[in-house]
């Protein structure tokens, strides 16, 4: 299953660990609200795949128990395995963080925060045994030391702040201080100061580019392919040759009804040519669309870092669609607003073949990110008030105005099944978005059917 995250205002961010080969297939329906002014003239569906939708891959390393025996440390010491097995091994560390703090749900737990500690712990232990001496690993050990060391004090400070810590045990509590305290004097020793010197924002940008450059030799490499160009070129060929022909074919006609080249046969051949200009690319996009339905649009290659060895291959759909176009099963999930059958359901669906190579030595993290800024830019500002009668003891009685926020109820609907899985699953999302951002994300049951309800993964419409 996926584990959600926000990230700043407009962002949300949906990961899970791939352990298996073979074929994995997700699919994600955004039911928008009836206020909503989406659609393919507003925001074109080539919009919000490259602006507003990101799916991308990064390799963690293998459990414990397994990396022993398919690591060999030697080979591991040359560049450029060195930063990928560290990346790997860091971005395991973050991933389990990110599920503690997904359970968590803004409450203290000793038994969240204990494993935090024994994981930030151990993950020290083993990063800094021993540093490199290489200029270019030595680089890239310091970035990884400092921004290990500043996200693990993060997660103690967020969970001190969270409800029921002062009611945890002290000895836990005491174990905490103290690992943050001997971060602060490693940072000292090893002249990490200047990393975490200056104002919040230009720190948490600090650690965000720190990061980038920490995530880029684990993030499997893209190759964007945009699938339907021969179908379109045969279009344009084939609209080209039937205007061409009825042209001629009027032409003839009318040479042989006269011979003489009149000012009105000038004209309407002039028309004819401005109707075809004006409706070709129409026709052309239209006829294109019709026959490429249901079909993908991209497909991805995905490339190990450096080696540029294909790991795996993914296609992708992304159509606006309306309600009544979609199967069952996801029509009975999508919200109890969702009765307008005019409205615009943004439709994404990923199927990803990956090898079996790819998880010899790695197992891969998979994250899909929602950008909502381009949705909240359409919710227009309200300037109007509610107005409320207050009376106070002892107080004259007063009139009070209060501002109202625009606000629009979104429902995020993911499927997903994997290899050697009977079934499907399903997870729902209610979200709340204003003109600043997500107002509000909260998690909804789905009791979704059997795999014997759904034949068919996607409909042609």
């Amino acid at each position: 299953m996926f584990s959600l995250k926000r990230q700043g205002d407009f962002r949300l961010q949906l990961t899970r660990t791939l352990t298996q080969p073979g074929r994995h297939l997700v699919e994600l329906y955004l039911f928008t609200p009836h206020e909503t002014t989406l659609s393919g003239h507003t925001l074109s569906e080539e919009q919000f795949f490259h602006g507003a939708l990101m799916h991308r891959f990064r390799l963690l390393g293998l459990p414990v128990q397994d990396r022993a025996s398919k690591l060999d440390t030697a080979f591991s010491l040359i560049s450029p395995h060195y930063e990928i097995m560290h990346g790997a091994w860091f971005f395991r560390y973050q991933a389990s963080l990110d599920r503690l703090r997904q359970q968590l749900q803004g409450k203290a737990s000793a038994e969240q925060l204990a494993r935090a500690l024994r994981l930030s712990q151990n993950f020290a232990q083993r990063l800094r045994k021993g540093e490199p001496q290489q200029s270019k690993q030595s680089r890239y050990f310091r970035q990884l030391d400092v921004y290990f060391s500043w996200l693990a004090e993060q997660f103690l400070l967020e969970s001190m702040t969270l409800e029921g810590y002062d009611a945890l045990d002290d000895e836990l509590k005491r174990a905490a201080l103290e690992f943050i305290q001997q971060e602060r004097r490693y940072r000292a020793e090893h002249d990490y100061l200047g990393d975490f010197k200056g104002p919040p924002t230009r720190v948490w940008n600090r650690m965000g580019l720190y990061q980038r450059l920490l995530e880029y030799p684990v993030v499997l490499r893209q190759q964007l392919i945009e699938l339907g160009a021969g179908t379109r070129k045969l279009v344009k060929a084939a609209s080209t040759m039937l205007i061409m022909s009825l042209f001629t074919y009027f032409l003839f006609n009318v040479r042989d009804a006269s011979q003489k080249l009149s000012f009105a046969l000038l004209m309407g051949i002039a028309l004819i040519y401005a109707i075809r200009d004006l409706l070709r690319d129409d026709l052309i996009d239209t006829a294109t669309r019709w026959l490429r339905k249901g079909k993908p649009r991209w497909k991805l290659r995905l490339l190990m870092p450096y080696t540029q060895k294909v790991m795996a291959q993914q296609l992708l759909w992304l159509d606006y669609r309306k309600l009544g176009e979609l199967q069952r099963a996801v029509r009975e999930h999508s919200g109890k607003w969702a009765t307008n059958e005019e409205r615009q359901i943004v439709c994404y669906r990923s199927r990803l073949l990956l090898d079996k190579a790819a998880l010899t030595q790695n197992q891969i993290q998979e994250r899909l990110t929602l950008d909502f800024e381009p949705l909240c830019a359409m919710i227009q500002a309200s300037h109007q008030q509610l107005y409320e009668w207050q009376e106070e003891d002892g107080q004259p009685p007063v009139v009070q105005a209060h501002a109202i926020e625009k606000q629009h109820d979104y429902n995020l609907l993911l499927v997903c099944r994997q290899p050697g899985e009977p079934g499907e699953i399903a997870q729902r999302w209610t979200l709340r978005l204003s003109a600043g951002g997500i107002v509000r994300c909260e998690n909804k049951a789905v009791p979704w059917p059997e795999a014997a309800a759904r034949s068919r993964w996607w409909r042609r419409g």
